[in-house]
């Protein structure tokens, strides 16, 4: 039996084990090492992610085929596309106590999850890995029926926009009025087509110390200051930081905020290493720190001053997307992600509630891109235009 483009990358691997050396001189050895299968491989068809790297398909799946003619190792077992119900790529400050929330959830009623398979990730094991996939993707069953997604990311790039999102494949679920706190800022979709669960609110942290004679910043365009040159850390590495950030500061000020930015930001580094910088200090510490608010709260140095914007922290949103022809099948399921106890530990860890019965304790105000400026805008087109400007001006910095 042929490869086919409709084959997972965990069918090839298990099938055709002697054709994984070939994807790897293909540049896809991390897409074949086990965690990822065990992760995204068992969803992601060979097609997707051909074209997401741009590899003539045709030409490498015929490639393959011959090689299987000349001997290459076959399975005899039957080939099928594993079907994964539900999956969860959130933020680092949610992803483990969420799969442990929802796995007691799941053991608490077998009867009602029975055969539910579900997979629950950080999302920045996806940022540069599974989203750019998406803008490949030809087919909704290709796709799990339930996905939460975090960040401004493929989900609403114009791909992905108009193969489904635009005929009608998924449904907001809105079992109450939702709790105003977000709603504020005019969180919710209008078009029905994105559920909005929550937000990872982004704050700064200034080291008063460093800061000096420098006025503390109140207002996000505070940070475009040449005062701040290259004393400012946000999350991101190599060539990619946050889009949740960079989106914002285009928004308001255009090319030239981006072009400040690259001068100001010193590196990207995870929420984490930024707080034990704060902490530590030193020479590789800066003077502003960019990161959610629930990483924010675990800095103990007394001389770093959590900063709430007044023009609002930066609403990163997480949201989930639902087939509209799974609704009725995944009804406990989607009203356990509502609930008002899911609402709980949401605040718990710093993060605003849907629920209206869940009572928000995070400060005021919100600062929301806007679905405005979502939907006139070819998102995807513009992240790498903001991209490119940004690396253009921080490769200058790095020569110099």
């Amino acid at each position: 039996m042929p490869i086919t483009q409709n084959d997972t990358i965990q069918t090839i691997a298990d099938q055709y084990p002697d054709l994984i050396p070939q994807f790897e001189k293909s540049g896809f050895a991390s897409y074949f090492k086990p965690e990822s299968l065990k992760k995204i491989g068992r969803f992601t068809r060979l097609g997707t992610l051909l074209r997401s790297a741009n590899i003539d398909v045709e030409a490498f799946l015929g490639m393959l085929n011959e090689q299987l003619s000349q001997g290459a190792a076959v399975s005899t077992e039957e080939k099928a596309i594993h079907e994964l119900h539900f999956m969860a790529m959130l933020p680092c400050g949610l992803r483990n106590p969420f799969k442990d929330f929802l796995e007691s959830h799941i053991l608490d009623h077998p009867e009602a999850y029975a055969g539910l398979d579900y997979l629950t990730e950080g999302n920045v094991n996806h940022e540069l890995s599974y989203y750019p996939m998406l803008d490949h993707v030809s087919s909704a069953d290709e796709l799990p029926e339930i996905m939460l997604a975090s960040d401004v990311n493929n989900f609403f790039h114009r791909p992905f926009q108009e193969r489904f999102v635009g005929k009608g494949i998924f449904e907001t679920f809105t079992p109450y009025t939702p709790n105003p706190y977000l709603e504020k800022s005019g969180f919710a979709d209008p078009s029905g087509n994105y559920t909005m669960l929550t937000a990872n609110m982004l704050v700064m942290a200034v080291d008063t110390e460093r800061l000096g004679n420098t006025p503390i910043p109140e207002v996000w365009s505070d940070l475009l200051s040449e005062a701040f040159t290259d004393e400012i850390i946000m999350r991101g590495e190599d060539d990619f930081f946050c889009n949740a950030i960079m989106l914002p500061f285009y928004k308001e000020h255009g090319f030239y905020a981006i072009r400040q930015m690259a001068q100001n930001i010193r590196t990207g580094k995870h929420p984490a290493e930024m707080v034990k910088l704060a902490d530590k200090g030193g020479d590789d510490a800066a003077t502003i720190y960019i990161m959610p608010y629930f990483f924010a709260k675990k800095i103990k140095n007394p001389n770093v001053k959590l900063l709430w914007p007044t023009d609002g922290a930066i609403a990163s949103p997480v949201f989930m997307m639902v087939r509209k022809s799974a609704m009725e099948k995944h009804c406990s399921l989607l009203n356990f992600l509502l609930s008002k106890e899911t609402g709980e530990l949401l605040v718990s860890r710093f993060f605003p509630a849907i629920h209206p019965d869940v009572k928000n304790t995070l400060p005021e105000p919100v600062k929301w891109l806007g679905w405005d400026f979502l939907n006139n805008n070819d998102i995807g087109k513009l992240k790498d235009e903001i991209r490119d400007v940004f690396m253009e001006v921080w490769k200058q910095k790095a020569v110099v």
